[in-house]
């Protein structure tokens, strides 16, 4: 189950392996190169067709590298597993935390973070087109929403304007573009990791408050791992 940066590193390491692999995401990815074995696109519509993907592929192992805010993916595969006494593993890096340094506030969701924006506020946000629905009573001045592909279509509301940009993302850049954009707020998803924490640095760097989504919580029998490595011993032994 992929749409995690970690999904492709686990797939390379086991085709190293021999194993015969293949892979699901719920919809194109933009920031990574195509997957070097068979992909399904699109979700699942329900618990049945996921399960009857497994059964058709004669899936025997399922390693869940799915995006940390995939939760109903997560907890739908993990079920479907159990009773079809498949072995399953979810990794799921590390969240980030804030040191002294930063000026985080933490909220459950995107349309928590748009409702303690102040009038007048300058955002910037990296959650998505599909996000814009929690958006509808923002207050702020503008939302700048990042994008790495054109819309076909224009925003839904009047204060929303597309940042346009190809990742990685250095902390440089990151510092260029806020204080051309003169952003006061910042609002992203706990995805964690080395990889997406530049936006965060320059974010620190300019004292620029941070909304940080939390992400969903893991079922606490859900079995977990935080790298690929740990994936990969699991994997040898599963």
């Amino acid at each position: 189950m992929a749409g995690a940066r970690e999904a492709h590193g686990v797939i390379a390491k086991l085709v190293s392996r021999g194993r015969d692999v293949i892979a699901s995401l719920p919809e194109p990815e933009r920031a990574f190169d195509t997957l070097p074995v068979p992909t399904r696109i699109g979700p699942f519509h329900d618990a049945s067709a996921l399960q009857e993907w497994f059964a058709a592929n004669e899936v025997r192992c399922v390693i869940d590298a799915s995006h940390a805010f995939d939760a109903k993916i997560s907890r739908r595969t993990a079920r479907i597993c159990s009773r079809q006494h498949l072995s399953y593993l979810r990794i799921l890096r590390p969240p980030w935390h804030a040191t002294g340094l930063d000026r985080w506030t933490v909220c459950a969701s995107v349309k928590q973070a748009s409702d303690t924006v102040p009038p007048g506020a300058r955002v910037f946000s990296n959650t998505g087109r599909a996000s814009l629905p929690e958006f509808a009573e923002f207050r702020g001045r503008v939302l700048f929403l990042r994008q790495t592909r054109k819309p076909a279509t224009p925003p839904p509301y009047p204060f929303v304007t597309y940042s346009f940009g190809t990742p990685p993302y250095s902390q440089r850049s990151e510092e260029t573009l806020f204080r051309e954009l003169r952003v006061t707020r910042l609002i992203c998803r706990n995805v964690g990791g080395a990889a997406s924490m530049s936006k965060l640095l320059a974010a620190r760097r300019l004292g620029i408050r941070v909304l940080m989504i939390e992400r969903p919580q893991t079922p606490v029998a859900m079995p977990v791992v935080e790298t690929i490595a740990e994936a990969l011993a699991w994997e040898a032994n599963a």
